[in-house]
């Protein structure tokens, strides 16, 4: 009796221990698994962050004659329904949207705000301002 009772203690030892190493084995997975995505998420926000400046420079460079529309279309962007440009990314979306040009005595103000997108959380929201004057002169 004393011999079976031996190998049953071992055998409790043994599932307990196959127990914890279960359990840390899952947590790590999840630990990974987490570090895996937040990699993602940053790698999306660093590309999308880059190609947003591009864009807003891209835009605050055109001069009054130039038409920000057909740049949008040269680069890639889709017009929507609700007037947004979208350009879609494997890891990211950004949108432009354009707000109603601001006229003045002495020229017009041109607003645009690009948000970034990624794995459906907005990451950032960049505006390009440009101040456009008038062609005429005062005397």
């Amino acid at each position: 009796m004393r011999e079976g009772s031996r190998a049953n203690a071992l055998l409790m030892e043994l599932l307990l221990v196959i127990f914890f190493f279960m359990i840390g084995a899952a947590i790590l997975v999840q630990l990974f698994a987490d570090a895996r995505h937040k990699s993602i998420q940053a790698r999306a926000a660093s590309e999308s962050l880059a190609e947003g400046q591009n864009c807003a420079e891209a835009i605050y460079a055109l001069d009054g004659d130039d038409d920000p529309e057909q740049w949008l279309a040269d680069y890639g962007f889709k017009r929507t329904d609700d007037g947004k440009w979208v350009l879609e990314r494997e890891d990211y979306k950004l949108t432009i949207t354009a707000e109603a040009p601001e006229k003045t005595a002495s020229g017009s103000i041109r607003t645009y705000n690009i948000t970034a997108e990624g794995d459906g959380v907005e990451l950032y929201t960049l505006p390009s301002t440009r101040y456009l004057p008038s062609k005429e002169v005062a005397p």
